[in-house]
Formats: C-alpha cells, structure tokens, sequence
C-alpha cells in the first residue's frame, strides 16, 4: 500500500472541542501526533475537490457535490438540475429551530425507496423528483436551467444557525418553498411513524444542497493504478463511478485495507454523526477518539513499519499530511487536535 487517506467528513469546528480531553477519556493520539509531525494544508475546494484531484480527475474538482454524486444512481439524469437532498432532525426552541450533530440522519433504503415513492405521488406535476442515494441521502431533481442559488451543507450548519443557512440567491425562492412544503409532508408521515416507534428521531425535513447539472459523460475513463474507496457518501461513490470503478463500505476491520495487496491507495469516509447515533451518551470527543482508534492510529503504526508511504487525513477544510521522515521533526510542539485542526500550512 502506498497511501492512505482518511475524511471525515462532517467535523467542522465549534466550541464543543476546545478543551483537550484528559488521556483515556476520549483522547486521540493519532490524531495529536498528525498535529505535531504532519505538514498542514487549506483545502479553499473542501475536501471533495481535493479527492478529485487525488483520484486523478481534476475536472471534477468545482463541480457540485450533487453533479458528482447523480454519477451513483442506476439511470442517468438527463438535461436535470440536481440537488442533494439529507435527512435532518431539527430541534425546536422558543424562537427558532436548532441544529446539532446528531441532527445529521441515514435513512435505510426502504424508508428511502418509500419515500422517494410517496414524494413522486404527493408532488406530481411539481417537476421535482427524489431518488434514492446509497448511504442513507436523496437526490433531488428538477428541471435544468432554473435560477442558480447558493446552499449550506448540513454539517456546516453547526457553524451557524438554521435561518442563515437557507438557500439565498436568484433561485431560492423556489428551493425555500419546496422546503416549506416538504416539512409539511413529512409531519406525520408513516415513515416518521414507523420511526417513531422504534425510537428512532423524526425526519423533519429534507435539507437542499449542493446544486448543480448531472453529469454530462458517466464516464471519465479508467487509471491504470488501482485506487480503492471505502464509505457510504454520495459524493464518494459518484466519482469513483465516473472513474470507471465501485466504493465500497467501510469495513470492519480496517486493518484489512492496510494490508491489501492490490491496492495501492485507499480513501475511508467516515462520519462523526454516525457513531453518536449508534452511541447515544457519546459526546464529540469520544466520536473522535473512535475514528483515531479504529483508523488513524492503525494507519500511523503501519507507516511507521514501513508499509505505508503516506498517510492524508482531511477533516474541516484541512489536511495534514504524514510521511515516516516527518517523525523526526522533533522540534515541534505538541498540538491539541483542536489546534492542528485550525493550523494553517
């Protein structure tokens, strides 16, 4: 194995991990020693443009998130504008709702498929349509050529309030409205029903992002190095679909990835939101202390073997980069994971 690389993608700072954990209470060694050794980068495209970029498909780099993950779906879209479309739980206030980390939902495909089905019958004749992503999401489409609008990603809306981050722009009045009109439709809706008695949170709406055309070509042509990805994001699994190969799921023992012999680079996405769901009295710091133990920390120890070349771990619009030299860098300080996660390059 060459390299790995591993994203989290949906860890975007906010007060809650300010304080450095005291150790063997939700500490992250790897993540700390990245911090210290690694060489640190700003990623202005975010983490999917750079994976483009790494996949050797630079010309998918600025397209939207939504473009690149209706590559995934069975059918192409096209002559359609298309959207993400991510299940949320929203929390009511006083004054306004509110949005956590645990307000970021994967749904199971049937209640995907039932969805999606129930929306084409409710909002016939609307020119929107939802389809089924793998991983837990929809895609959203609508007719192409409807005014531009700019959207927030959900897990960026920890860094700023529900209100704000609505769609703005020439087209968002329509985007808005949708909005409105599918928070209405989910209230009391059998799957929210179903949810409900199992204890799982209600959909409260479906969240609109990342906008753009579907793509034009479902194939960019196959690289002769054997590149692998691991994880359930749309994104993911779109452009690697556009490379002419499959992502597939995270496995269980990732030790498995280190140590396969075909393939010569890996990318993992993981997910804060999905392990506080499977952990209900886990806070942020033990989500993070769960990817450093499973992931990053089996990762340093097979570099520092010699088995690995490189090792890139990007998460809030930065990356750190490690190679075995850089753990010579003595001479500099150690970094709490906030710090290494706000430093600059």
């Amino acid at each position: 194995m060459r390299a790995i690389v591993i994203v989290i993608r949906d860890l975007y700072l906010e007060p809650e991990l300010t304080a450095r954990p005291a150790a063997g209470q939700g500490s992250a060694p790897g993540m700390e020693h990245l911090a210290r050794f690694g060489d640190r980068a700003a990623l202005p495209e975010g983490w999917r443009g750079w994976t483009a970029h790494w996949l050797g498909l630079a010309q998918y780099a600025r397209e939207a998130p939504a473009s690149v993950a209706a590559a995934a779906l069975p059918d192409a879209l096209a002559d359609r504008a298309v959207w993400i479309a991510t299940p949320v739980h929203l929390t009511a206030g006083l004054t306004s709702l509110h949005f956590d980390r645990r307000g970021l939902l994967r749904l199971p495909d049937a209640e995907l498929e039932a969805l999606a089905a129930s929306f084409r019958a409710t909002f016939r004749g609307s020119g929107f349509d939802l389809h089924p992503l793998a991983g837990g999401e929809l895609l959203l489409s609508g007719a192409r050529g409807q005014a531009p609008s700019s959207t927030t990603e959900p897990a960026r809306m920890l860094l700023t309030s529900v209100a704000e981050a609505l769609p703005a722009g020439e087209g968002a009045a329509a985007l808005r409205r949708l909005g409105a009109e599918i928070e209405m439709w989910l209230h009391g809706h059998p799957v929210n029903d179903e949810r409900a008695r199992r204890g799982a949170p209600p959909v409260a709406s479906l969240w609109v992002w990342g906008g753009g055309g579907a793509p034009a070509s479902r194939l960019a042509g196959s690289r002769e190095t054997a590149d692998a990805a691991f994880g359930s994001d749309a994104y993911v699994r779109g452009l690697w679909r556009l490379a002419g190969r499959e992502a597939g799921p995270m496995p269980v023992d990732w030790a498995a990835v280190l140590g396969e012999p075909c393939a010569q680079r890996a990318l993992g996405v993981v997910e804060v939101a999905e392990l506080l769901h499977a952990n209900s009295s886990w806070t942020l710091q033990d989500a993070v202390a769960e990817i450093d133990r499973r992931l990053i920390s089996p990762s340093l120890a097979a570099l520092h073997r010699g088995e690995l070349d490189r090792l890139d771990l990007l998460a809030n619009d930065r990356c750190w980069s490690l190679r075995a030299a850089n753990r010579w860098r003595l001479w500099r300080r150690m970094r709490t994971v906030r710090g290494g996660l706000e430093a600059l390059a």
